[in-house]
Order: C-alpha cells, then structure tokens, then sequence
C-alpha cells in the first residue's frame, strides 16, 4: 500500500488594502500599487494574528501589494519571501475599462469566456491549482505554508474545491482575508476562511 504523503497546511492570503486603480503614478502599473496606511497596518495584524503557527515557507504573488501583506510576518521568522510569478492576479482585462464589472460578472456565469488577450476564469483556475501542486511538491514533508495572493484568483481556485462559491463569494472578501487549505496526503480541502464554516467546528 502506497504510504500517504505528511498533511501539508497552506494558508492562503489575499492580500491588504492598496491604493485604488488608476492611482497618480500608477495608472498603468497594477503590479505595483503599493498597499495605504491602513494596509500596512493590516499586514502588521495579520503577522500578529499569525504568531502562533510555525511556518516553513513564505510564498506570494510578484504584485507589491501582495508581497507587502505577507513581509512583516517573514520579517519577524528572519524568513525570505519567495516569489512564484503564477501567484499573480488573474487577467480580467488587457486595458482600464469602464464595463469591467460586466466582464467580471460574466466571466463568472461562463468559465471559457475571456476578452481578447485576458484570461479565462478556467485558465485562472488551471493556473492557480498548480501552484497548490508546485507547493505540494516542495514540502512532501509537510507542515504549514503562508502563501500571498489576490482575491480573484483566490476564489477562482476555492471554487475548485468548494460549491458556492461565486462572484458574490468574490465581491465580499475582505482585505486581508486568509483561509486555511489542506493537503491530508490524498486531497485538497478547505478547513476554514471567510464566508466558510470552520472544519474543526465539525471535528
């Protein structure tokens, strides 16, 4: 009998709150918009509210905002932030558009549709579960993991192991907003996050 692989926990991440879209400076550099004030606090929170697990790893998306979220907590472990491009956000649009919203909410009706040069909701998600392979991978050993993303992506990949979730999920994730995956050796499940019931209540 083949033995299963040691439980590896990742805790998923979107990112805190950034300046707006088309910010001075940054109306054509999404990838850099840093996080506000209150962001930077929320980043210094979620490093006190992640105190108590022991992490092997720290993981983000290339974009600021997303590196910025999860620092302090690295910063505090003398740990380095490792960054895996396919962590990024997906890409609803190659352009600032006034009907995005439209798109967005039609990309979640169907999952093949996709503007000229953007992507998919299923390639999103394609995308974003072979990181969870990738990181399965790295620590065939185990132990917990803290992986910074965006909100999208994130529930685009949670909408792979859970039913429900949907452009309503989307739009009320808050930033910050964490949730807890694991991988008990066979699977990938959802233990716990905003909008989900927590599985150890159930335990």
């Amino acid at each position: 009998m083949t033995e299963r692989l040691p439980v590896l926990n990742v805790l998923l991440v979107r990112h805190a709150e950034a300046i707006p879209v088309g910010s001075p400076g940054y109306e054509d550099r999404d990838d850099d918009r840093p996080l506000t004030a209150a962001g930077e606090q929320a980043a210094l929170d979620l490093a006190d509210e992640l105190e108590p697990y022991q992490l092997h790893a720290v993981y983000s998306s290339p974009y600021a905002r997303s590196v910025a979220t999860v620092e302090p907590t690295a910063q505090r472990r003398m740990m380095r932030v490792t960054v895996l491009p396919d962590l990024r956000e997906r890409l609803l649009t190659t352009e600032s558009r006034p009907d995005w919203e439209d798109h967005l909410t039609r990309s979640w009706s169907d999952l093949d549709y996709r503007l000229p040069g953007a992507e998919s909701g299923r390639e999103a998600q394609v995308r974003a579960r072979a990181q969870l392979d990738l990181l399965r991978s790295r620590h065939a050993a185990g132990g917990t993991v803290l992986v910074g993303s965006h909100g999208n992506l994130i529930s685009l990949l949670l909408a792979t192991l859970e039913r429900g979730v949907d452009l309503a999920f989307h739009l009320a994730m808050p930033n910050p907003a964490i949730y807890h995956l694991q991988h008990d050796g066979v699977g990938w499940r959802v233990m716990g996050g905003h909008g989900f019931r927590d599985a150890a209540q159930d335990s």
